[in-house]
């Protein structure tokens, strides 16, 4: 399911398997701090090949990322509710 964003899709232009470079240039991080992330198992991912080069999808990083995301709680509580007169 995709999300609206303000900002736009930030994934849309890349290919359905990311490379960790593409990855971290999302996220604005080094490559070797995605690759490290990778192999603590705090990015979703999978090797493939004689090198075992990392791989991404692209829905996986998305599902990923969202559920990363703080969002603020609205509280129901009218005790805590602030009252302008």
């Amino acid at each position: 399911m995709e999300r609206p964003s303000a900002y736009g899709d930030p994934l849309a232009k890349y290919p359905d398997v990311m490379k960790p470079r593409e990855v971290a240039d999302v996220l604005r991080v080094e490559a070797s701090t995605l690759v490290r992330w990778l192999g603590d198992n705090h990015i979703p991912g999978f090797q493939i090949g004689p090198k075992q080069e990392w791989r991404i999808w692209r829905e996986e990083l998305r599902e990923y990322l969202h559920s990363q995301r703080n969002t603020p709680t609205i509280s129901n509580d009218s005790s805590k509710s602030t009252k302008y007169t």
